[in-house]
């Protein structure tokens, strides 16, 4: 072969080299990478896909079941309402005597207290502070600890608030109320006033005492030998409708609860002869 032709067939293979090249940078890598994208996309949009559909799937399962949903929020109403109804509470309160065979001899409804859940006591994270050297270090860890600072320089750790937060619009409403009768009625009067109708009442403490034979006078009728008088406390409870279940924070309803005494303890935990846990 010649000089000639060798010169063509290296300057043919050095082009080759040179197109092949060209072609993976510019075509090949590109589509290659573009491909590997489209794939991973495919896979995330195909597992996101499937999320979807289980969520869907809860949805509709949910939305079969909105009805006995809705039925069992109408019956948690009830024993929670949105207003007060005292005065519907104490007429059931009467019907409930009368029905248990005793007489209602007193009767006190308190204002209206904010409720709170139960007081767990939360500690405050501490720091030791290393024991202070003697000499000139002794004084400045003092000094410091009067400035408010640790030995170390850091500041103090941030207190930490324990104890109940009340509920917002959540009320509770104390009752105390006295009857008299046998010893049998006025059980049966406590089981009703428990378990009897929809509204919800929490007795957390009671109290009786047995009666002599008496007259009647005023509002306590006559006793016999016995008899008991029984005085329960206990709580029946208000939670207004949520802002969304309501309206529109821009336009107020007319006659919105007013707001509870921020002063007031709840006294769910209240302790007594007899008390409830």
């Amino acid at each position: 072969m010649n000089s000639k032709s060798s010169a063509w067939v290296g300057g043919t293979v050095v082009v080759s080299v040179l197109i092949l090249a060209l072609a993976w940078f510019v075509a090949i890598s590109p589509t290659l990478a573009s491909a590997s994208s489209a794939r991973t996309d495919t896979q995330a949009a195909e597992m996101r896909n499937s999320q979807l559909e289980v969520q869907l799937a809860e949805l509709k399962a949910q939305f079969a079941n909105l009805d006995a949903s809705k039925a069992e929020l109408a019956a948690l109403r009830l024993q929670i309402p949105t207003e007060t109804q005292l005065a519907e509470y104490i007429r059931t309160m009467q019907a409930h005597a009368e029905a248990s065979g005793v007489t209602i001899v007193e009767l006190d409804v308190a204002e209206p207290e904010a409720v709170a859940p139960a007081d767990v006591a939360v500690e405050a994270p501490t720091t030791e502070e290393p024991a202070a050297e003697e000499g000139a270090e002794g004084d400045s860890a003092a000094e410091g600890a009067e400035g408010g600072a640790l030995p170390d320089g850091s500041a103090p750790a941030e207190q930490v608030p324990s104890g109940p937060v009340p509920v917002e619009a959540f009320a509770g409403y104390q009752i105390q109320v006295t009857v008299v009768g046998t010893a049998a009625n006025g059980v049966a009067f406590l089981e009703k006033m428990q378990t009897v109708g929809d509204r919800l009442f929490l007795v957390t403490e009671y109290d009786g005492r047995g009666l002599a034979a008496e007259a009647a006078k005023g509002m306590r009728p006559e006793t016999q030998e016995g008899d008991m008088e029984l005085k329960l406390t206990g709580y029946v409870w208000v939670l207004p409708p949520l802002a969304r279940d309501a309206v529109a924070p821009s336009e107020p309803e007319d006659g919105v609860l007013a707001p509870l005494p921020g002063g007031a303890d709840p006294r769910l935990g209240a302790e007594g002869n007899g008390t409830v846990g």
